[in-house]
């Protein structure tokens, strides 16, 4: 693709109907001073300083906030949070994006706020403090959630179906209903990121990595899958789900697998310090917007590299990828435009 044919594809994103379920949380990250020397009077205890603390958006949250910076205006989330502090900031970021939270419940009792505390010591994350990721949620809650998305289904044009707790949202027995409204809704294209489920998704296009996919196949993880270990795997994988694999590999690229064939973009030569973290999480959100704009498997998985290589240039953040940024890449790394 050259830089025009980018553009172009971008400007499909502003009319598209993009809706993501699943595991929305809070990323706080501070930076932590511990030798302090100071005491606390009521414990006796050292009293740690925290400072610079600034919230972003996590789990499926961070798919959101890709999408709105690739430029999707028209974005509605289904999930749960809680009545708290973090619950009502995370409802403020989303607002702010202008993202439709109509289905996002506010669970009264009993269930707190998702929220990654990253306390940054000396340039480096220490433990983290979770809250939320053992959350249950009752059948007659996620029941209104489904129904809610079921009225939506008619209007969008993707669904993303998101699972990263240990205690997800969607769980193994509910992937059903998903797996229902799947086949009942034809038109509309579904993109799944699903970190413990995924096997059970049926149809679709499923994200993993080499880890997921040993997991989801109860296979041994080599060191460093090579990409016929991808393809074989894959290929095992993709027969038993019925639907196409989106299989990244880290520095080697991204693969693709669909009753058509393969598709692959090699990664790119990038230099320094990277930080991956929530970089499957652009690729999905690059794919689906591309996807949804009409563009063929090759377009989505360059594009989607692109993005990817720009986010894990960005350090002790969540981060996004915007056109801007992703055209800068495309023309340093392009032999010819």
């Amino acid at each position: 693709m050259n830089s025009t044919e980018i553009r172009t594809l971008f400007q499909q994103f502003d009319r598209l109907k993009i809706g993501v379920v699943g595991d929305f949380a809070i990323d706080l990250y501070f930076t932590l001073q511990t030798d302090t020397g100071e005491r606390s009077l009521e414990t006796g205890r050292d009293v740690f300083w925290g400072s610079q603390p600034r919230a972003s958006l996590g789990a499926a949250g961070n798919i959101v906030q890709n999408l709105a910076a690739l430029g999707v205006s028209h974005i509605q989330v289904f999930g749960c949070v809680g009545n708290d502090l973090f619950g009502r900031e995370m409802q403020y970021l989303f607002n702010q994006m202008g993202v439709d939270t109509q289905h996002l419940h506010v669970v009264p009792t009993d269930w707190d706020t998702c929220v990654y505390t990253k306390p940054n010591r000396a340039g480096q994350e220490t433990n983290r403090i979770d809250f939320g990721t053992a959350n249950t949620l009752s059948d007659e809650r996620f029941d209104a959630l489904i129904a809610g998305l079921e009225q939506s289904l008619s209007v969008l044009d993707v669904l993303i179906i998101n699972q990263q707790f240990a205690n997800p949202l969607l769980s193994q027995k509910r992937i059903d209903r998903i797996n229902s409204l799947m086949a009942r809704f034809s038109t509309v294209q579904f993109v799944a990121d699903m970190r413990d489920v995924g096997q059970h998704i049926r149809g679709g296009v499923l994200k993993v990595n080499t880890a997921e996919l040993a997991h989801f196949l109860t296979v041994e993880h080599p060191d460093h899958p090579d990409l016929n270990w991808c393809i074989e795997h894959g290929n095992t994988f993709r027969e038993r789900s019925e639907g196409a694999l989106l299989i990244t590999r880290g520095q080697s690229g991204i693969l693709y697998l669909d009753t058509n064939g393969i598709q692959q973009v090699a990664g790119l030569p990038l230099q320094g310090e990277l930080d991956t973290v929530g970089a499957g999480d652009t690729v999905v959100a690059t794919w689906a917007a591309c996807l949804g704009a009409g563009a063929s498997a090759l377009q989505c998985l360059t594009i989607a590299n692109l993005a990817a290589a720009v986010t894990v240039q960005k350090l002790a953040q969540t981060g996004t990828a915007s056109l801007p940024e992703i055209l800068d890449l495309h023309h340093t790394y392009s032999s010819h435009d």
